[in-house]
């Protein structure tokens, strides 16, 4: 990884190679593509932009991106080993977490010895997380944790989780090891999409959690999570352009053989979307480096590039019956969920702008 450009070859050769030959079974097994994390983890790109002394490679932020990106042309899952390890868990921990819990998860995270998982979303509190039922109680050395869990990524090969729970009726955020007495997990099997990516339900029955397990201030919660949804949002972000790009190369080897003004417009219309959406994702991720609030443009990039996504996925549909437009048609529905949903992202972006909230 001696420059940008290598990197991005390497990235291409890898996907071409790797990603594009093993989605059909991972779609097919429906599991977690742990010989993939393991490849990722020893070429240190999920630690590409983290600082060196936590095991990383220190680059840019735009290499982390560009990485979920170029994988997401193929088979958005694979991309999803980076999402959920790095823009969700590791990030959190470097960002919100004491030194000593950065020092201990962190490096062990991207060199692949252990997994993370984010527990925010609970069976009646999803877009609005602040109904969320699972609560911590003060106990001798720390708490003492009770709630459950809902569609959870990576929730049944994490070690660690970061969970989200009321304190004395504020939402406080924890790390929790998920080998401790009372954390039981159930795998979600029959999605619509992201089959071969691991989602759980989990169960927290009066799990004990060390006081050095507190990420952030009490009463904070919602702040580590609402920053790690920004992050969330981006890394989404990033996924959908690369799935519109990969979609659109489907889609101009269908014009060569078949040449109509139809096609043609169909492909104008794409790049449009494309060209948009990296523009809304520069800027964010400008914003980010800078360590600017970037949480309006963070809903703009997620809303528009998931909507361009679904609207590449119909017109490629209807024109290519392969499996990889199957699987892409099913798995953007997916994106338009994951960190809040379409409508949630509106609300967002229409609160940031004109300062009225329109929600609790």
């Amino acid at each position: 990884m001696e420059n940008f450009n290598s990197f991005k070859k390497e990235l291409k050769d890898f996907t071409e190679k790797t990603i594009k030959q093993r989605a059909k079974k991972n779609e097919n097994s429906e599991k977690y593509d742990f010989e993939t994390a393991n490849e990722i983890c020893k070429k240190g790109w999920l630690g590409v932009s983290t600082p060196k002394k936590y095991g990383g490679s220190e680059k840019d932020p735009i290499w982390t991106y560009e990485l979920i990106k170029t994988f997401s042309q193929e088979d958005i899952t694979a991309a999803a080993i980076i999402t959920g390890q790095f823009t969700l868990v590791a990030e959190i921990l470097l960002n919100e977490a004491s030194e000593n819990l950065k020092n201990e998860y962190v490096s062990r995270i991207l060199n692949g010895e252990i997994s993370g998982c984010y527990a925010l979303t609970e069976p009646d509190a999803g877009s609005n997380p602040s109904e969320m039922k699972s609560t911590v109680r003060k106990a001798d050395g720390g708490w003492v944790l009770n709630g459950q869990k809902m569609w959870i990524t990576n929730g049944n090969i994490a070690q660690i989780a970061i969970v989200y729970a009321k304190e004395e009726d504020q939402i406080s955020c924890f790390l929790v090891d998920t080998s401790s007495k009372g954390v039981s997990k159930t795998k979600i099997h029959g999605k619509l999409g992201f089959k071969s990516s691991d989602t759980a339900e989990m169960s927290f029955d009066n799990v004990f959690v060390p006081k050095t397990n507190r990420i952030g201030k009490k009463g904070k919660g919602l702040n580590v999570a609402f920053r790690a949804l920004d992050n969330g949002r981006l890394g989404i972000s990033a996924m959908a352009i690369g799935a519109i790009e990969g979609m659109q190369k489907r889609l101009i080897e269908i014009a060569k053989e078949e040449p109509t003004q139809g096609n043609m417009k169909d492909i104008a219309k794409i790049e449009v979307i494309i060209e948009s959406c990296k523009s809304l994702l520069s800027k964010t991720i400008e914003l980010k480096t800078e360590k600017r609030n970037f949480t309006k443009y963070a809903s703009m990039a997620k809303l528009k590039a998931t909507e361009g996504a679904s609207i590449a996925a119909n017109i490629l549909i209807e024109k290519d019956k392969s499996f990889f437009s199957k699987k892409i048609w099913r798995d953007v529905r997916v994106m338009e969920l994951f960190e809040g949903t379409s409508e949630i992202q509106k609300l967002i972006i229409g609160n940031i702008t004109t300062g009225i909230r329109a929600f609790n």
